[in-house]
């Protein structure tokens, strides 16, 4: 090998023995699956969309989640776009030449069969960290894989670094509900302080203070800037001992950039741990730190942070004021901070159940950080539009936004780690496997959320749909470890009345306790919550049916009117098939929501979407990128516009809106 500028070029076409045994060593690595979803997307090519290899493997997406996470976390695997590609070419080149030649042939021949079935168009892979060192366009000998243009060098960071890694990583440090569980990349770090320098100096040369005339400008950016990076731990501990000291030994302003973010850090991990007053204390000491001496850019994500905080606890309307602060000094900045409001107010938006506007915000946000680099609010809004889409029964559209978040998370470093990421990929998996396979994850994949406090506090259904789960799958004791945890958490809390509330409703679940789930219905601040403990009331009495069948029957009908409103299709359509199979009459509750099986009333309102965007004549590509999902997804959805209109091609869409029209 010939190494020069950080990259690798073989001085022959053979693959160094070492590299194979890297390769076999990473595959000895892996669980019996991961293992055969990398061997099977080796011989497919450079490149592959994960549906693929799933329908090959004869898996559903959600089933391959842990798979997949496992190879993105081993360093195999990235996702940089839609499409997902080995990191190393080399690696995937000895992955693939370890399989005897036939069933190379046979894998590659099952894979185009299945794009031409699906009228899959993959593009080209793209570049690797590490090439063959072959011409452009020159095949491997002995391949028949498709050549790939190789890349131009890569350019090192320089030491005048811009500052634009601050617009990412300052907003992921600022928003995160942890820490880091492990310490930046070398090179990031670097760049990073370089970029935060820059950002200081410029800031504090024009700003007048007082306290610190003493301070050189620029041992005061450098201070600021090594206090700053260091909060980026390895570790919660860690992390919250160089908060706590830094703080300490702040003197000086305290509203200079380091003591602001410090105070945000304490925020943070005191909220992800469950100790929610003293949170919310240090949120709001960080929000009034705020001064002169505070860079611009650090202002819009300190308040939204807080606010974050407030819609957990259901303190909607203080949440959208510190959100629209949030937004107009961060369009003062420019685009690249335009992202995170319209993430933040999407999770808002969410928890206080308005479904379509959730969406809307979730996709502004991601189409700006398309534009921009999205850093950590990708993931956070693509988990946002997983539950929106399981709310309105869009499985489909779930399942490819849970391994697009997943992917965005293993291919950013500038990622924190998120309870949302977890949750999304959870709820699909209950979904499409139903709840005892789903009980057994969460025995090992997802055994972590059973006792989140950040999970309970910021999902205030959470508890009680473990509890059903659970009931579900005949698992009396996950059911029991649930409500434990809830009801710890809430006496831990005791001036929050939405955990009470979320672990009575446990309870009530558990216990079969008719009065609790009714308290619940009554007083759960989240709309879709309240919704799910008065379905579960009526769920309880109509158990009871000599002596409560028609106080149940009432219950249901006032649930599923509850979800009509909040436009819930996929709980509306739950509760009637309950109603029917069990004989309750549902005519008394006015049919809002969309019941019809065929023409335009039965279109979902992604379908919607999707038609007139097709009416316009974009692309399956142009269209998937309008509506945040992938192409696949977009074909999957636009044969249902065919099936439900009655019609096959894109043409008679337009033909059949402009009738409409």
């Amino acid at each position: 090998m010939e190494i020069s500028h950080e990259r690798a070029r073989l001085l022959d076409e053979r693959i160094p023995r070492r590299v194979r045994d890297l390769a076999q060593h990473w595959l000895d690595s892996l669980s019996d699956k991961a293992r055969q979803l990398v061997q099977v997307a080796a011989a497919v090519g450079g490149s592959f969309m994960v549906v693929e290899v799933a329908s090959m493997l004869r898996e559903t997406t959600a089933s391959m989640l842990p798979a997949l996470n496992e190879t993105i976390a081993s360093g195999l695997l990235i996702c940089p776009g839609e499409q997902t590609v080995f990191q190393h070419e080399l690696v995937r080149r000895s992955i693939a030449d370890a399989l005897p030649a036939a069933v190379r042939q046979a894998l590659r021949q099952d894979v185009s069969a299945l794009r031409r079935q699906h009228c899959l168009q993959v593009p080209m892979p793209p570049e690797f960290l590490v090439t063959g060192g072959r011409p452009a366009g020159t095949p491997v000998p002995g391949s028949t894989d498709a050549p790939a243009p190789l890349p131009a060098p890569a350019t090192l960071p320089s030491s005048s670094a811009e500052p634009g890694i601050v617009h990412r990583l300052l907003p992921a440090l600022l928003m995160a509900r942890s820490t880091r569980t492990e310490p930046l990349p070398l090179g990031l770090g670097d760049e990073l302080r370089a970029g935060l320098t820059a950002v200081l100096q410029a800031h504090y040369a024009g700003v007048e203070l007082t306290g610190t005339a003493d301070a050189p400008l620029a041992d005061r950016a450098d201070r600021i800037t090594r206090n700053t990076v260091s909060l980026f731990a390895d570790g919660v501990q860690r992390a919250t001992t160089r908060a706590r000291a830094m703080l300490a030994a702040h003197q000086g302003r305290d509203d200079e950039a380091d003591a602001v973010t410090a105070t945000v850090v304490m925020s943070n991990l005191e909220w992800a741990v469950g100790n929610l007053a003293e949170g919310l204390r240090w949120g709001q000491r960080a929000v009034q730190r705020l001064g002169p001496a505070t860079p611009p850019m650090w202002s819009p994500y300190v308040r939204l942070a807080l606010a974050t905080k407030l819609s957990d606890i259901g303190r909607f309307e203080e949440a959208e004021g510190l959100i629209s602060t949030a937004r107009t000094e961060a369009e003062a900045l420019g685009q690249p901070h335009t992202a995170t409001p319209s993430i933040a107010r999407a999770m808002l938006l969410l928890q206080s159940s308005r479904l379509q506007e959730a969406q809307d915000s979730a996709r502004t946000g991601l189409e700006v950080a398309a534009k921009t680099g999205g850093g950590w609010v990708v993931p956070v809004g693509q988990a946002v539009l997983i539950l929106v889409a399981l709310r309105r029964g869009d499985l489909a559209s779930a399942a490819d936004y849970a391994w697009r978040c997943r992917a965005a998370v293993g291919a950013d470093s500038t990622v924190f780690p998120s309870i949302h990421f977890d949750w999304g990929e959870c709820l699909v998996a209950t979904a499409q496997l139903g709840a005892r396979r789903t009980a057994e994850l969460l025995t090992t994949t997802y055994a972590h959320l059973l006792t989140s406090p950040q999970l309970f506090v910021e999902e205030a259904a959470a508890a009680a749909w473990f509890v059903r789960l659970a009931l579900a799958a005949d698992d009396m004791p996950l059911a029991s470890t649930v409500v434990t945890a809830a009801e710890r958490f809430a006496a831990a809390n005791p001036g929050r009345p939405t955990l009470a509330v979320a672990a009575l409703h446990a309870r009530g679940l558990l216990e079969r306790d008719s009065e609790a789930l009714r308290q619940a219905a009554r007083e759960h601040v989240s709309p879709c919550a309240g919704a799910l403990a008065e379905e579960d009331l009526g769920v309880l009495l109509s158990a009871q049916e000599e002596k409560n069948g028609a106080l149940g029957a009432a219950a249901l009908r006032s649930a599923l009117q509850r979800f009509v409103q909040i436009g819930s299709q996929g709980d509306i359509e739950r509760i009637r098939a309950f109603m029917e199979e069990h004989g309750t009459p549902v005519t008394s509750t006015p049919r809002q929501g969309r019941t019809a099986t065929a023409g335009w009333e039965a279109l979902t309102e992604t379908e919607r979407s999707i038609a007139h965007l097709v009416s316009d004549g974009l692309t399956n590509r142009q269209v998937a990128r309008r509506v945040s999902l992938s192409p696949h997804t977009v074909n999957y959805h636009l044969r249902a516009i065919f099936r439900k209109l009655g019609i096959g091609s894109r043409v008679e869409v337009a033909r059949h809106i402009t009738h409409s029209a």
